[in-house]
Order: structure tokens, then sequence, then C-alpha cells
């Protein structure tokens, strides 16, 4: 993915496309505003979440139906209430990506986050990471 520079260089950003996590996202708490940028290639589709404090800070989230994936979760009244969600259908459920350096014998990929989907809710730019302890994941690896 291509970008005009840096977030924090950039002095135009459409307001639409920034992200206020409150709580921060867990491991980097201190940064709680993001930019979000989009991409479609090949019938896939991701976004990426770069820090306004710290453009180095960068998360890859996709969606996980993607790959045949299907969250059932149980937001806390805390949660609902820091994402300002009225009902679930405001929010959208996304799994975070890393990559998975080669070592040895193995090859790089990609890794998902499947026990902490990041929830946001659009209308209030709103988000969260949501750590799952017991999941209620649905997987369809062949489908008829």
């Amino acid at each position: 993915m291509t970008k005009d520079g840096a977030v924090v260089n950039n002095q135009i950003i459409d307001s639409e496309k920034i992200l206020t996590f409150p709580n921060g996202i867990p491991g980097f708490e201190k940064y709680t505003t993001y930019v979000v940028y989009h991409k479609e290639e090949n019938d896939m589709s991701a976004f990426w979440l770069e820090s306004c404090e710290d453009p180095d800070i960068t998360f890859t989230l996709v969606d996980p139906s993607q790959y045949g994936l299907n969250y059932e979760l149980e937001l806390t009244d805390e949660e609902r209430d820091l994402l300002k969600a009225e009902k679930a259908e405001d929010l959208g459920v996304f799994m975070v990506l890393s990559k998975k350096e080669s070592s040895g014998k193995s090859a790089p990929g990609l890794n998902a986050n499947i026990a902490g989907p990041i929830i946001i809710n659009p209308r209030t730019q709103l988000g969260l990471q949501k750590v799952i302890y017991r999941s209620h994941l649905k997987t369809v690896i062949v489908q008829d």
C-alpha cells in the first residue's frame, strides 16, 4: 500500500477516517487515535490502522467472514457504553493480521489474531479490542 507521507506530517486528514480507541489497543495503550486506510485486491478487502501519534504503529485488519470465520460476541455494558453502540448491527468485527517471519524450516506467512478481534462502531468512530478467553468461533473449512 502506498500512502501520501506519514500521518503526523500530513496536515489534511479526513476526520471521517479517524478512529479513536479510548483505552488504546492492548500493548499499545498510549496510542488512541488512528487513521484508517482501505484496499481491495483480488476479491479481498483489508484495512490499515496507522497511529496518529506514531506512524510506525500500524495494524492490518480484515473481515473474518472473508476467511469463513464468524464471531458470536457478547459485549459487557462497559464495552457497549465505550463504543456508544445502540445495537449489534452498528458494529463491525475485524481480525488483526501480523506477519510471521521465516524461521529456519518454516516459510514466512500471515497470522490472524482470532482471540482478539477489533470491534468498531463506524457511526461513532470508536473502537476496542475484545480479548476472548473462551471463544465461540464458528469455522467453515470446506463448504459443499
